[in-house]
């Protein structure tokens, strides 16, 4: 079983409190670090699956690099990418 495999840990901005300083500076670090390596977010891709269809949807929130009037090709490369992180999930 790698990393990847072994779910989320999260903390709400409250919780840090209860963490020693040492990982409180520690657990800070890493999220700013793993921000920074993912670069801008590009655009939210969402798929909501129900018993019988789904529903894909790509939505760009204030602070997306992308917006609606991107090209054609560059909203498919996204989403390409959100179809590959779904099968590096199995």
């Amino acid at each position: 079983m790698t990393d990847g495999d072994l779910g989320w840990v999260s903390f709400t901005g409250d919780s840090w409190v209860e963490l020693p300083p040492d990982l409180r500076a520690r657990a800070r670090q890493t999220v700013i670090d793993r921000h920074r390596a993912r670069g801008p977010l590009l655009a939210l891709v969402q798929v909501r699956v129900y018993a019988e269809d789904a529903e894909p949807q790509v939505s760009f929130v204030p602070g997306c690099a992308l917006g609606p009037d991107a090209a054609r090709e560059t909203i498919a490369t996204v989403v390409g990418r959100a179809r590959d992180a779904l099968d590096a999930r199995r």
